[in-house]
């Protein structure tokens, strides 16, 4: 679930996409290009292209050209290739990004193509369907994401708590913060917190705890109600849990810190929101933590929202690239593959047979208990997706985080960030 989509990708989805290969060469092969965001040389970048490998040996007439690059640097290079009518046939997109590609006309929709697989046997398709008011599929689960509680279980053991268990409240979370908030070297202010509370993720942050509280982001019919009594008491809780009882640094705080990624790995807060990739961080800190479901609001909610990031294949590519991305599809969401993909831990497993399986399930290494992920995945919401994801995100995080920073009240926060929000939807023309 990357919330830090790039600011221009408005104008560059305006653009038309264009496949790149030639239709079919004359001697029966194919050749496809295959883009996605990895680290180079990282455990994603190497599996993938090893699955590649393996691809192009069951599928002999199909060769695959690689076109990777770090999430920025990708959609950087993906702009110019959009706007010179070079994009790949088929990449890897970041699941809150599909709506406005498709909104623009750049993707094919894969529901025909889909036909091939049994849904059912996917995590994440209805919630791709759902974003869509008409049903397309313009995207194919790649891998989950969705937040729950992570906590430093050696934190906890030495302040003599109870781990957090599904029966737990915001109540519950803020008395263990202020007992697991701690000033160790004794000038007043605390250096260990109990909980993270802000991130520039917002889907880690105050999105779930809006939700969580009653409110919502965006309704059924496409408005946004952001501003309601649900989401003040929201963030009223993070206000309080940051300036008053000081149990969670600040906004200013937690960037002076080095951001809202590193406080939990490198043992200054106790426990977080965090999404499924979030094992990855937590694991380069050597931190002996688990993970608990999302805490209860006030009415019994939980606030879980989901991210489902996909393939997408370029609506311009011809019919036999569109045909050979969709064997690469297919091909990744096998249980071999898809195995492999879930020993790096980067998300969850959109077979249904490995998420059940001891390869996600007890892979020997923290956390245990893995299964509240895919009880969470189960019930949880869409982000609200739209063709203007990234302005109106924007449109919401600016006065939002003025209020979380006591910037402004949160009443005239909520009340900016709904009617600034609802004119980037409305301004939206599809296909421009």
């Amino acid at each position: 679930m990357r919330a830090r989509t790039p600011a221009a990708l408005v104008a560059l989805l305006a653009m038309a996409a264009c496949g790149t290969g030639p239709a079919a060469e004359s001697d029966g092969r194919t050749t496809i290009t295959l883009g996605y965001y990895a680290e180079a040389g990282g455990p994603a970048d190497g599996t993938m292209r090893k699955l590649v490998a393996d691809f192009m040996k069951a599928n002999p007439t199909v060769d695959v050209k690689i076109e990777s690059a770090a999430y920025d640097e990708f959609y950087t290079r993906l702009r110019t290739q959009l706007a010179g009518r070079k994009a790949p046939d088929v990449w890897l997109s970041d699941g809150a990004l599909v709506q406005e590609y498709a909104g623009r006309k750049s993707l094919r929709d894969l529901n025909d193509l889909a036909k091939s697989l049994n849904a059912d046997d996917y995590y994440g398709i209805d919630l791709i369907r759902k974003s869509d008011p008409q049903g397309r599929l313009f995207g194919f689960p790649q891998g989950a994401q969705t937040a729950v509680l992570f906590y430093n279980k050696t934190m906890f053991k030495q302040a003599g708590l109870t781990e957090p268990t599904g029966e737990w409240t915001y109540d519950d979370l803020m008395s263990a913060a202020k007992k697991l908030t701690k000033d160790t070297n004794g000038d007043g202010k605390p250096d260990v917190y109990g909980f993270r509370s802000y991130s520039k993720s917002f889907t880690e942050s105050w999105w779930p705890l809006v939700k969580a509280f009653g409110g919502d982001i965006l309704d059924d019919g496409g408005k946004v109600v952001v501003d309601s009594q649900p989401a003040r008491d929201g963030l009223n809780w993070m206000l309080k849990a940051m300036h008053e009882e000081k149990v969670s640094p600040d906004v200013v705080t937690t960037d002076a810190l080095g951001g809202s990624q590193t406080l939990f790995p490198s043992g200054v807060v106790a426990m977080q929101l965090g999404i499924y990739a979030r094992i990855q961080t937590a694991a380069q800190g050597d931190v002996d933590f688990g993970v608990a479901p999302m805490p209860k609001g006030p009415g019994g909610k939980r606030g879980e929202i989901a991210n489902i990031n996909s393939w997408v294949i370029n609506s311009a590519s011809a019919d036999p690239q569109a045909k050979a991305a969709w064997k690469w599809i297919e091909f990744f969401s096998g249980e071999g593959p898809q195995t492999a993909w879930t020993q790096i831990g980067e998300a969850m497993p959109i077979n249904k047979k490995v998420a059940a399986s001891p390869a996600f399930l007890e892979p020997g290494k923290p956390p245990a208990g893995r299964q509240v992920f895919l009880d969470a995945l189960a019930v949880a919401d869409d982000l609200g997706l739209n063709p203007v994801w990234s302005e109106y995100t924007g449109a919401l995080a600016k006065p939002i985080t003025s209020a979380l920073s006591k910037e402004v009240p949160v009443d005239a926060a909520l009340k900016t960030a709904q009617a600034d929000a609802q004119a980037a939807i409305d301004r939206f023309t599809p296909g421009g």
